[in-house]
């Protein structure tokens, strides 16, 4: 690993964040491969790709700005692949609802394409309550 590759990921990591900040989908999506596999936290179970209106209809379900946080990350780096394994912080205001938030774990795979480095891979979870009831549990703090 150079350490010009552990900054250009940082890099990459903090302008995708922003990007979600900012509500900018075309922004979220250069970040992205364009074969780009997501399991987020709202269905679909997986995508592949990058789906802009998909992404831009989600988007628009927020006033305003989103506050979106990446804490506690462990980057690692090996030739062209690289991971990164973070807390995140999502929070904002749905339309006619209240503000709320939410801290949910997150995996980050990055892949050198054409000596640049992309967004992969992303993985969103929370855990379950595991006493015989599935419920997710949106309340935890780091």
């Amino acid at each position: 690993m150079s350490v010009g590759d552990h900054d250009d990921i940082r890099v990459l990591l903090d302008d995708w964040a922003q990007a979600l900040r900012d509500k900018n989908a075309d922004a979220i999506i250069s970040c992205h491969s364009a074969t780009v596999r997501t399991f987020s936290l709202a269905p679909p179970l997986e995508a592949i790709g990058n789906d802009r209106a998909g992404l831009q209809a989600w988007l628009d379900t927020w006033e305003g700005g989103l506050e979106y946080d990446i804490r506690n990350t462990d980057l690692r780096v090996g030739g062209d692949i690289a991971w990164c394994s973070a807390l995140a912080w999502l929070a904002g205001r749905k339309i006619g609802k209240e503000k709320s938030g939410f801290w949910f774990r997150l995996t980050v795979t990055f892949a050198r394409e054409d000596g640049r480095w992309k967004i992969a891979h992303t993985h969103e979870s929370v855990p379950f309550a595991m006493d015989g009831q599935p419920l997710a549990l949106f309340d935890l703090k780091p």
